[in-house]
């Protein structure tokens, strides 16, 4: 596995459309050292990340989204200086909090069957959820679902 490549960074405020993004953009310097790759893995403020490297035609660089949910885990603002670890990751790695992995022992072959994208997708459903019991019944829906 390649090397973690640090830097300090600062999650900004992005004005694109009528919509205001957070986005954490990546030197040109970083992104020549992790190479060519879809999927950053590593580490801001000590906290694990796994995020997909963005391109967008407002903006001149590549960026990592920042969205609130992530913001509120780490426990940072924009405009606040960070710690940043990035190395390449997996493509095909999804990272599952361990509350979900137990829910779907019951679905697990159905689960498997889902690219990692889309497990990805139905993971930041339930990651975005602001309460405990909101975040059970989305775990009990996925479940579902998958049945």
């Amino acid at each position: 596995m390649t090397a973690y490549v640090t830097f300090e960074g600062t999650v900004e405020t992005l004005l694109w459309g009528t919509t205001t993004y957070t986005i954490l953009r990546l030197p040109d310097a970083v992104v020549r050292a992790i190479g060519p790759t879809k999927r950053v893995e590593g580490e801001i403020n000590d906290h694990p990340i796994n995020l997909a490297l963005t391109k967008a035609p407002v903006i001149d660089s590549i960026f990592l989204w920042a969205g609130q949910s992530l913001l509120t885990r780490i426990g940072i603002v924009p405009g606040e200086k960070i710690e940043v670890r990035l190395r390449p990751a997996p493509d095909d790695r999804v990272d599952v909090a361990d509350d979900v992995a137990l829910a779907l022992r019951t679905a697990i072959d159905a689960w498997s069957a889902l690219t990692p994208g889309k497990q990805r997708g139905l993971l930041y459903q339930i990651d975005t959820a602001k309460t405990p019991a909101t975040r059970a019944k989305r775990i009990a829906k996925l479940v579902e679902s998958l049945q």
